[in-house]
């Protein structure tokens, strides 16, 4: 056993120490980089959620009001939104991403296609149809709809 000590000793008093100072920097400058991300990767958490709760308030988690002119009132949230979008979708794990971005698309088309007109005729359509109970037509409520694309959106943020 003290011969294989010897051996290493030897070694280590004739090899170069600039390899293993090397190694340590970068082994350093590795663990600053993954702490670096993982702060960017909370703040863009953070803001994301931040803004799904900000700009939809009265929409999410509870919903409180249905805003007239509801296209304009999600299509004018949407550019700030796609900002945190983008800045959290660097950050997904690659496997999710595909999923991510569906759930965006999905919202995003949602938020562009949604009327008040829609709305009212879900409304009056499902009035009707809970007075006949004739539910076999019944066209899925727009609220809760928008519920759930906006808490697929958030079920990204809790990776």
């Amino acid at each position: 056993m003290s011969e294989l000590l010897e051996q290493i000793y030897l070694y280590f008093q004739t090899v170069p120490l600039w390899p293993f100072l090397l190694l340590g920097v970068l082994c350093t400058v590795a663990v600053f980089v993954e702490i670096l991300n993982r702060k960017r990767r909370a703040l863009a958490i953070e803001n994301f959620r931040y803004t799904i709760e900000t700009e939809l308030a009265s929409m999410y988690p509870k919903h409180i009001r249905w805003p007239k002119n509801i296209n304009t009132y999600l299509c004018s949230r949407l550019p700030e939104m796609q900002h945190n979008f983008e800045v959290l979708r660097v950050f997904q794990p690659q496997d999710r991403l595909r999923v991510y971005n569906i759930d965006w698309n999905n919202y995003c088309d949602f938020c562009r296609s949604i009327t008040d007109e829609k709305i009212a005729a879900t409304e009056n359509q499902n009035d009707e149809t809970s007075d006949t109970k004739q539910n076999n037509s019944k066209v899925e409520d727009p609220k809760v709809v928008f519920h759930k694309l906006v808490t697929d959106l958030l079920a990204h943020t809790n990776i």
